[in-house]
């Protein structure tokens, strides 16, 4: 997988140390060492087997009696839990049809082997060569301190003058394990998916025990379209759990022989073609080892995501204002200024305007954002200034000013246009465009349409200099048109990567802007893309609460909590006047506090009560922002007279806040145990409707538990603070 190089992803730059050893006799080669924060690489004293970890995991690999590089042993330092894998082949590849192991000789032939800390962790490097092709083959392992996850990719080169070599059947990971039930998050699955989607709800946790023979989960288009891509294979101490860090098509199977399970993921489908000047990387994935317990899974991959993925690059939640479900494309000028300064007044931190701001929008009514898409210009009508100056106003307000973008699809009419795409880079599918008949995918393989599309982005943030990016994705298609440089079977992979490449480049070029990653709501929602984006909007579908909070607490198994958007709307299902308003702008607290209304719907009252939750979610904010989600409850919707009830602690463990919510109004009581607590600790505890509730240790609280009451006139929102004293 490409990740930007200004974050040195590509490949991973040496910072501390680097000792490469030849292929001579292992006995022979000096030790291998690497060390960064409590992460390193060691190699045993007889120089045959590597180990890459740190004080919570530790995955050591090296060559067997058949001198194939295998998986040795898997264990977590921390708590002594061992994963009973099989020592087997972790990995294998294909080129030119022919299936290889890394191997020491034969076929393919191990070259040497490289141990180096870089700016982030540290990383274990293997080289082989094909014999006869000559091409270089490089597999990665890579850890960084403070989570147990292991990073893993292989790359391929071809020297100077090579002939093409199809790459295929690429492999991320396998594993055989002991049996045990197995995990998933569901995907979207909205009407908006352009692959077919089993039934169930959107982003609910799902799996269970496994029949015999195999089962799968992945996608053929967008990667969160049907399934996240992650997966968890329970245990008695600790489970294992694994994904891919990509955006398009994967696929992960899990197939059962009586008591043994097989996890592999892979990029099933695709072959793509190996040149000189054109070298070939398996997307990156990940594997991981952490306490069987929901706080400690989110905990772990909430650090590799911060740490890892995105190399230290905080997480910022806003309250954000949105234009979309009020005004769609019929916004105007006035009546953003008028909501800007309606917004600062409330506390809103990040005013976006949406969909509708470019000639031609709207002109098939109010939700339509496809006409004049692509023509890069802003409605000389509803926008005099051609919005210039929208970001100097929001900024004298006190906010940053976001804008709604959709570069990788284009209206068709607007081919036309002076400055428009090219319609030789449009993704076709036999010929098709695969999309509404109105509108087209730019395929971003080719690398005229990236050079475009990069020039259109540049001069809107230019001349508008916004702050923050929308980035949304509203159609799929997988290309298999020639003249964008790739085949017929990997244009989703060539796409990703085209991608990629832009979204680095942006950062590049503007390291400061934000951008939320929206895909139709969350059809692109996974790790290849929370690596550039800072926000994500998990679904069009903004109400009932109870919606928007299933969809957090079944995502926030997987990503930062804080990384999650909804908004707080006026609905047909939820009136902001007639329903607890409190409930409401609550239910969407554990993440990004999202905005989205007419002022004019607002009265004086409803003004002030909105104004004090935003004041309230800002001063939890910096809990939310280090924190980890475990959910203590069935995930929402509950039954009739239940609770459904969300954690979240920081990264040092001394602030909590448990998000409780009781489904309908009636009197009741619930006791509340929380999780993650250090047990050590004296933790104040506070009601945030009801003041001080005592204080107790980490470990009291953990044992008997917080008791809540509520009665049928106060909101059914419980907000419970617990603060190291």
């Amino acid at each position: 997988m490409l990740r930007p190089r200004s974050r040195s992803w590509l490949p991973l730059v040496c910072l501390v140390i680097a000792v490469v050893c030849s292929a001579r006799p292992l006995a022979d080669d000096p030790a291998l060492a690497a060390s960064n924060g409590d992460a390193f690489v060691s190699r045993d004293a007889a120089g045959a087997s590597w180990t890459v970890g740190n004080s919570a995991i530790q995955f050591s690999v090296g060559f067997s009696r058949s001198r194939t590089l295998t998986v040795e042993s898997f264990w977590s330092p921390a708590n002594g839990a061992q994963l009973d894998v099989d020592q087997t082949a972790d990995t294998s590849i294909t080129l030119n049809g022919d299936k290889l192991a890394l191997t020491q000789s034969g076929t393919l032939s191990f070259t040497g082997a490289k141990a180096s800390a870089t700016d982030a962790g540290v990383q274990l490097e293997f080289t082989f060569e094909h014999t006869t092709l000559h091409t270089i083959v490089r597999r990665f392992y890579v850890c960084y301190p403070g989570t147990p996850t292991i990073e893993t990719w292989t790359r391929f080169e071809a020297p100077a003058g090579a002939p093409p070599v199809a790459v295929s059947d690429m492999s991320a990971w396998t594993f055989t394990m002991p049996l045990q039930p197995v995990r998933w998050i569901n995907g979207l699955r909205g009407d908006n998916a352009s692959q077919p989607v089993p039934p169930g709800d959107s982003f609910a946790v799902d799996g269970g025990d496994l029949d015999e023979g195999e089962t799968d989960i992945g996608s053929t288009a967008r990667s969160s379209e049907a399934f996240v891509p992650l997966i968890f294979v329970g245990g008695d101490v600790n489970e294992f759990y694994g994904g891919v860090i990509w955006s398009g098509e994967w696929r992960i199977a899990m197939t059962r022989a009586a008591d043994r399970v097989t996890v592999a993921a892979t990029f099933p489908g695709i072959s793509t073609a190996l040149t000189p000047d054109r070298p070939i990387e398996v997307p990156h994935a990940f594997f991981g080892y952490a306490p069987k317990s929901a706080d400690a899974e989110a905990a772990a991959l909430r650090q590799f995501a911060v740490n890892g993925i995105r190399r230290g690059r905080p997480i910022q939640p806003l309250v954000t204002y949105n234009t979309w479900f009020p005004y769609g494309t019929s916004i105007t000028e006035a009546d953003v200024d008028e909501e800007m300064h309606r917004a600062s007044a409330l506390g809103v931190e990040l005013f976006v305007l949406d969909a509708g701001w470019w000639l031609g929008a709207g002109k098939n009514g109010q939700a339509d954002y496809t006409s004049g898409l692509g023509s890069w210009t802003a409605d000389p009508e509803r926008f005099p200034a051609r919005l210039i100056g929208l970001a100097d106003e929001a900024h004298d307000l006190g906010m940053k000013f976001g804008l709604w973008v959709e570069p990788e699809r284009i209206a068709l009419e607007t081919l036309r246009m002076p400055g428009g795409a090219n319609e030789q880079w449009l993704a076709t599918t036999g010929g098709s465009y695969n999309t509404d008949g109105r509108s087209a995918i730019v395929c971003l393989a080719a690398p005229a349409a990236r050079k475009w599309l990069l020039s259109k982005l540049t001069t809107l943030m230019d001349s508008v200099h916004p702050d923050y990016l929308k980035w949304d994705n509203n159609a799929w298609t997988n290309c298999d048109r020639a003249g964008h440089g790739h085949g017929e079977t990997d244009g989703n992979y060539s796409h990703v990567m085209g991608l990629y490449t832009v979204l680095d480049e942006l950062r590049r070029l503007y390291p400061d802007l934000l951008i939320e990653n929206v895909s139709g709501g969350g059809n692109r929602l996974d790790y290849g893309m929370l690596a550039y984006t800072d926000s994500a909007w998990m679904d069009d579908l903004s109400a009932p609460s109870s919606h928007v909070r299933h969809n957090i607490e079944g995502l926030s198994k997987a990503f930062p909590p804080a990384y999650l958007l909804s908004f707080v709307i006026n609905s047909a299902q939820e009136s902001i006047y007639d329903y607890d308003l409190a409930q409401i702008v609550r239910s969407r607290m554990p993440g990004v506090l999202g905005l989205t209304y007419r002022f004019t719907d607002l009265d004086d009252d409803l003004r002030q009560r909105l104004a004090a939750e935003i004041t309230r979610y800002k001063l939890l904010r910096d809990t939310i922002t280090s924190s980890a989600a475990a959910l203590l409850t069935p995930q929402a919707p509950v039954s009739e007279d239940g609770w459904d009830i969300l954690q979240e602690v920081s990264d040092d463990h001394r602030n909590a806040i448990v998000f409780a919510f009781k489904n309908d109004s009636d009197d009741g009581t619930t006791v509340v145990w929380p999780r993650g607590l250090d047990a050590d600790t004296m933790y104040g505890v506070r009601s945030v409707d009801n003041g001080d509730m005592g204080s107790a240790s980490g470990a009291d609280l953990m044992r008997d538990g917080v008791q809540l009451v509520h009665a049928w006139d106060g909101s059914r929102a419980h907000l419970i603070v617990f603060t190291a004293q």
